[in-house]
């Protein structure tokens, strides 16, 4: 049953990614060297400083889902490309699962083509669909991923998990 709810709020969540400004770079993007790594650390205080600003709790970092998150862009890069099955309710429920990963809720934004964290949060804030995860009052955990490739125009993909373990429904 916890699966059915995951795919059905993942649905839900899940296809934010799809549309909207984190999906490419906007056109003001500036031309800034690339970050190299992400610190799950410094996403957390940037997306926390923000939740913290509407009111709502701060998330916590969890190393596995950092470790999803990383592997989840590190394929992204090498396909190249952001709309694929991976970014499904079912993807999403899959690759959870896949990490025994129990979660009671899950939602992701991906992001493509900005050099730096900062820039990714500041488009992902920008559009109402990643806002809307990025606040959702259900989620207590994040994990989040970064991949760099030198092909095609992108370069960099973004990938931040939010999930509401089963263990604290």
């Amino acid at each position: 049953m916890r699966l059915v709810v995951l795919l059905a709020t993942a649905l839900v969540l899940a296809s934010c990614g799809l549309f909207g400004l984190g999906d490419r770079p906007v056109a003001t993007v500036p031309n800034v060297p690339r970050e190299r790594s992400v610190d799950p650390s410094a996403a957390a205080a940037l997306i926390n400083a923000h939740r913290s600003a509407r009111g709502r709790q701060a998330l916590v970092v969890d190393p596995e889902l950092n470790a999803i998150a990383a592997e989840t862009a590190r394929e992204l890069a090498r396909r190249n490309v952001l709309k694929t099955e991976m970014h499904t309710a079912a993807g999403l429920g899959r690759r959870l699962e896949a990490a025994n990963y129990s979660a009671d809720r899950a939602a992701e934004n991906l992001g493509a083509g900005y050099p730096t964290l900062v820039l990714t949060v500041d488009g992902w804030k920008a559009s109402s669909e990643h806002n809307r995860n990025l606040l959702n009052e259900d989620f207590s955990r994040m994990g989040i991923g970064l991949a760099l490739t030198d092909e095609g125009p992108l370069h960099s993909f973004w990938v931040l998990i939010l999930v509401r373990p089963d263990e604290e429904v």
